[in-house]
């Protein structure tokens, strides 16, 4: 995936491999307060390092070069984005715009793997951020309302 975005210009690069630490902080923004907290991003973390180690040989190399600037790109970009949560998730979208852009562009099977892998942590991160009812009853309970979520959370990608 690496030769695919080194052909990027420099600004969508950047982006492309900021936009795991921006999913992260979009999803903590969703909650009240919106901020991330320290268990949130070693989340955030472990699920980079399965990616890194784990993914398609494909996107092995993306995730590992993400992972070298992991740390610093969401220490930053928390500190740079409003704090304000509205303005902060409307900011992260509009810095993702581009991404889902490149995503579109991308043959269907890389598209799709390489949008399931960031839509990963779309969904780690709201797992962390839900409490026990949501997380270990409301899927037995109701799985059309974890779908219903899932497509709304998925929204920031397409």
């Amino acid at each position: 995936m690496n030769e695919i975005i080194k052909k990027q210009n420099q600004e969508l690069k950047n982006v492309i491999y900021k936009t795991p630490a921006l999913i992260t902080l979009f999803v903590a923004s969703q909650v009240a307060g919106g901020h991330l907290v320290p268990a949130e991003e070693r989340t955030a973390k472990v699920y980079l390092s399965v990616l890194s180690n784990q993914a398609g040989k494909e996107l092995q190399d993306y995730f590992q070069e993400v992972k070298k600037t992991f740390d610093d790109d969401i220490k930053t970009l928390n500190e740079e984005l409003p704090k304000d949560t509205k303005i902060r998730k409307e900011k992260i979208e509009q810095l993702l715009q581009p991404v889902k852009t490149f995503l579109s562009q991308l043959p269907p099977s890389s598209g799709i793997v390489f949008k399931d892998a960031l839509l990963g942590f779309v969904l780690h991160a709201r797992d962390f951020r839900q409490d026990t009812l949501e997380s270990v009853i409301l899927p037995f309970v109701s799985d059309d309302l974890r779908k219903i979520e899932n497509e709304r959370l998925r929204r920031i990608l397409d």
